[in-house]
């Protein structure tokens, strides 16, 4: 069944999202973090996710790994 589109549906999603989040940050599973970086990295950091179809999680999952692996 798709989802609805009208604002109730929408707002409901966006409810029961904020509630999830919420919960795993209570629960330890997650930890939000803010950014503030240069126009012109941000911009690559959004191409370079557009080019690999990524999400801002698994990005810098895979730049920790990047460095782990090649930090000497």
């Amino acid at each position: 069944m798709a989802n609805s589109n009208t604002e109730h549906s929408k707002k409901l999603r966006a409810k029961h999202a904020a509630e999830y989040n919420k919960r795993m940050v209570a629960e330890g599973k997650i930890k939000p973090i803010s950014l503030r970086l240069p126009a012109e990295i941000s911009d690559e950091f959004v191409a370079i996710l557009a080019e690999f179809g990524e999400t801002r999680p698994k990005a810098v999952a895979a730049l920790c790994e990047f460095v782990r692996q090649h930090r000497k």
